[in-house]
């Protein structure tokens, strides 16, 4: 097998390809003053930087764990198809100026012939390059979140059964990103023959420029768009899971009621959920119960909530209910008020919702404070605006209080 085997090693063959083909193409373009074939060339540079990318991104996405990064690599895909489709899409602007550079300077394409040979030449060179590409790298199903692993507060793994849902398999978010360049490389291709075929079938000669003189950066700027419209919905999805945002489609709204629903659980808070790399999804939260006891029994509950969601790795951390503090807050503050603001939940001012995901459950007083709105003891009471969480604070005081 050697050293490099499988995807590694077909995409250093594509590297290997793409090199001789952006030289060729690059000396064509000079000497034949096409814009397209400049395009097309420089198109194929990205790519062969993007497979270059793609190529370590592959490897140091095998990394589950090093003492310098307890995650391991898992992101490293992400952070290559992020690099590659940002790449992209500032090569395409430039091409872009370039292009309209060429609409104010008309210029004829000189050795048309040469510049058709040179174009054929790179589209099969590219199709060749997509065939390989797709046969070892695109059509691979990754593991998906199976090598994830579960957090060790899991004790019971759910029953599986044939209502389970089918857990999504993770794409490749760096080869999608290669797989970017390798489309826009044939697309190029495609306009420089295109093109060449223009001008070698209606040679110009020593006529003035006329409407084919703008076939060339017509059709280069056909192809910007058509890339571009590809490598944004890449930025977007990656810088998703860069921010660690929620991922998408999980509904954080029928997720925390649905946990707040759990038999057990007195209140809930600093509810996170985000995406470690594509499909891998993890979860963290504070829950507030009454006993170890009950604990144990929400674990495995709450667990279930979030395999249904298709969240796998999971992490809750435990709190007891101390009467001398309100439920609202959290039970785990750090050993000093300096180091409060650091905190995931500070002790200064209650969670919210909207920025940490508190729920609070079978509060009497919340209830009381809902009862016009025909809110029950049972409801789950999620505060979304800053002064609701106020006023809950408030009148659990009180309550408190009148209990005395």
């Amino acid at each position: 097998m050697g050293r490099y085997s499988g995807r590694s090693s077909r995409l250093i063959l594509m590297c290997v390809v793409s090199l001789v083909l952006f030289a060729v193409e690059i000396s064509v373009a000079y000497v034949g003053n096409s814009l397209s074939l400049a395009s097309d060339a420089f198109a194929v540079l990205s790519h062969l930087i993007s497979m270059i990318i793609g190529l370590f991104g592959v490897r140091f996405s095998r990394i589950r764990w090093h003492k310098s990064n307890t995650f391991g690599f898992s992101r490293a895909d992400v952070v290559g198809a992020f690099g590659n489709s940002v790449f992209a899409t500032a090569l395409m602007f430039s091409i872009f100026v370039e292009a309209i550079k060429r609409f104010i300077n008309p210029q004829k394409t000189e050795k048309a012939l040469l510049v058709l040979i040179v174009g054929i030449a790179g589209l099969f060179f590219n199709v060749f390059n997509y065939v390989i590409f797709m046969d070892c790298c695109y059509c691979r199903a990754p593991q998906g979140d199976a090598e994830t692993g579960d957090s060790p507060n899991d004790q019971k793994s759910p029953e599986e059964g044939p209502e389970k849902k089918k857990e999504k398999k993770s794409e490749a978010l760096n080869i999608r990103g290669v797989l970017l360049h390798v489309m826009g490389d044939a697309l190029g291709s495609v306009v420089v023959v295109v093109a060449a075929t223009i001008f070698h079938i209606l040679p110009l000669g020593n006529a003035p420029c006329n409407w084919q003189c703008y076939i060339d950066p017509s059709l280069t700027i056909i192809m910007v768009f058509i890339i571009l419209s590809s490598a944004f919905p890449l930025i977007k999805e990656t810088s998703i899971i860069l921010l660690q945002m929620v991922p998408k489609g999980v509904n954080m709204q029928l997720l925390t009621d649905r946990l707040a629903r759990v038999s057990g659980v007195s209140s809930l808070h600093e509810v996170h959920v985000w995406e470690l790399a594509g499909g891998k999804n993890i979860a963290t939260l504070h829950i507030k119960c009454q006993t170890p006891t009950d604990y144990q029994d929400a674990a495995y509950k709450i667990r279930k909530v979030f395999h249904e969601a298709g969240i796998h790795s999971v992490t809750i951390q435990p709190e007891y209910i101390d009467h001398k503090t309100s439920q609202l807050l959290c039970s785990s503050p750090c050993i000093s008020k300096a180091c409060d603001s650091q905190l995931c939940c500070s002790q200064q001012e209650p969670p919210l919702a909207k920025t940490n995901g508190y729920t609070e459950k079978n509060d009497s007083c919340l209830s009381a404070l809902h009862k016009d709105n025909g809110s029950s003891k049972n409801d789950t009471e999620i505060p979304i605006e800053y002064p609701l969480a106020e006023d809950s604070i408030k009148n659990v005081k009180n309550c408190g209080m009148s209990g005395d």
